[in-house]
């Protein structure tokens, strides 16, 4: 679909910041913190008041909470105010990793764990520079993300039953329904939605078949026939979580001009057949 200029902005915002938190996931799984019990991405409540949290990292003697952010550029600071190079002002990270500790301490407590949380903001991009910082700052910057990580891993140590309790009774705290999701997701319907294999290389959707493959016809990429399929079928589900996959909507779906039979024998041959009266749908294991 088509975003406004708002929307386009927005989604790009928020892919950066995932692939930010992503690369920051590798970095603790490549080392010896991965022995800390880690939770991403938790939506919280305290006194009627909700909170988020990138990543916690929790030992047997501190809990460690993160913001990521994946900032690229020249920034600086004056006094409270952070800005672009360009002197544009932009939002200053640090109230808000702040008030998450605030929430998160008492809410740890009535818990049962009075560990010391210790908060920081990451930036995660080595192409971020920040000038005029103080280092009373709650930050790490990309300099010193494999010095930090280095010094976490010194204290590693197995978890043991509490911090598993404590782990598990927080995820279960975790708000799925957040009134937040849906303000950030544009409107669409079906209808409104352009259909088609998108390729994984530039993104369009000059998808054609090949043989036993699929090729762009803009940039030359291939791909498994199985596997572009199921890619988009996967979408299809994210977008659509109420619509049956049959194969009329698949080939509706995936735009390819294939026969009932060829997306038939793919649907079987990946998801769970099902029947409901008359009509035959598939659904993922």
């Amino acid at each position: 679909m088509t975003f406004t200029d708002g929307e386009l902005k927005k989604f790009q915002a928020d892919e950066k910041g995932f692939e930010g938190e992503c690369h920051f996931d590798e970095l603790i799984n490549q080392s010896p913190v991965s022995t800390y019990l880690q939770l991403n991405d938790l939506l919280l409540e305290w006194r009627n008041t909700t909170f988020q949290i990138d990543t916690l990292l929790i030992s047997p003697y501190k809990i460690y909470l993160f913001d990521i952010k994946n900032y690229e550029g020249e920034f600086y600071i004056e006094g409270n105010r952070w800005y672009l190079s360009s002197g544009i002002e932009i939002k200053n990270p640090i109230p808000q990793i702040q008030r998450s500790e605030s929430f998160l301490r008492p809410l740890t407590q009535t818990l049962g764990l009075n560990l010391p949380i210790e908060a920081s903001v990451i930036f995660v991009n080595p192409d971020f520079t920040l000038y005029q910082a103080t280092r009373q700052l709650p930050i790490i910057l990309p300099t010193q993300i494999n010095s930090f990580i280095k010094r976490l891993g010194s204290l590693s140590m197995n978890s043991n039953g509490h911090m598993i309790d404590l782990a598990k009774k927080l995820a279960s705290l975790h708000i799925e329904d957040s009134p937040y999701n849906s303000m950030h997701i544009p409107e669409y319907t079906y209808d409104s939605l352009k259909k088609g294999v998108s390729c994984l290389n530039c993104g369009s959707l000059s998808i054609r078949l090949d043989g036993r493959g699929l090729m762009c016809e803009r940039c030359g990429g291939k791909e498994e026939l199985h596997v572009g399929i199921m890619r988009t079928i996967e979408e299809y589900r994210a977008l659509f979580p109420k619509r049956q996959i049959t194969v009329s909507a698949a080939n509706d779906w995936c735009r390819l001009g294939m026969t009932r039979l060829r997306m038939q024998k793919i649907l079987k041959e990946h998801l769970v057949m099902d029947k409901a009266g008359k009509s035959t749908y598939y659904s993922f294991r």
